[in-house]
């Protein structure tokens, strides 16, 4: 009988989560300053762990680290969200198209999971449960591209990417169903192994989120 271990969750990988958590429902907003005393009394954890989880923040793109130290969450801009947009119409309909025609029966499984959520989360309303699976659904695709390069460039949007869904679905919440159809469609392509329009269907998607933004912003 083989034997296995079981990667436990660092100290640092919870504080990561926790400030992830909270700044991308807006818990912790855009241009505050994280305050590593405050963190480590509501934490009850020790400075270490919260550097590091602030590190990885900011590998992410959550959060900026000024000359001093000073540590502030990122404050996207207009054009921020448009270069975004230009990134992910192309990088994100590629990974479906090679999702589409190199996912295992797993990875198939995994995104179906989350689509399932999705339905779960649209019919409670939850703007947070939308939010984390929404995440879920579009890394799960990417990563079944098989495509390293892909994946690491693609998922080095993904703080910026938080501000902007959440912009989205604060100033629109029908637009759930309307993204949840479009997550639908996308999976049964993949499914399929349709690959043309697997790429298709995502960036028809992704032209309607960055469409969907502006509408909200120009209000």
């Amino acid at each position: 009988m083989s034997n296995f271990i079981v990667k436990k969750t660092t100290l640092k990988e919870q504080v990561y989560d926790y400030l992830k958590n909270a700044i991308t429902l807006g818990e912790i907003k855009p241009g505050d300053r994280l305050i590593e005393e405050k963190v480590s009394e509501t934490l009850n954890v020790s400075r270490s762990p919260i550097r590091e989880a602030v590190r990885m923040l900011q590998k992410d793109g959550l959060l900026d680290v000024n000359a001093s130290g000073g540590v502030t969450v990122v404050n996207p801009t207009i054009e921020d969200y448009r270069n975004l947009y230009e990134a992910r119409v192309e990088m994100e309909s590629l990974a479906a198209f090679y999702a589409a025609q190199r996912r295992t029966s797993v990875e198939l499984a995994e995104i179906k999971l989350f689509i399932d959520e999705m339905e779960k989360e649209v019919t409670d309303n939850s703007l947070k449960g939308m939010l984390q699976v929404n995440f879920r659904f579009h890394e799960a695709i990417v990563r079944a591209s098989h495509n390293p390069f892909l994946t690491s460039m693609t998922l080095q949007l993904r703080g910026v990417n938080s501000f902007y869904r959440k912009a989205i679905l604060e100033g629109n919440p029908a637009y759930m169903r309307g993204a949840l159809q479009d997550h639908q469609d996308i999976y049964h392509a993949i499914e399929s192994q349709e690959q043309d329009i697997a790429r298709q269907l995502m960036r028809h998607h992704i032209e309607r989120d960055y469409q969907s933004f502006m509408k909200v912003v120009n209000k």
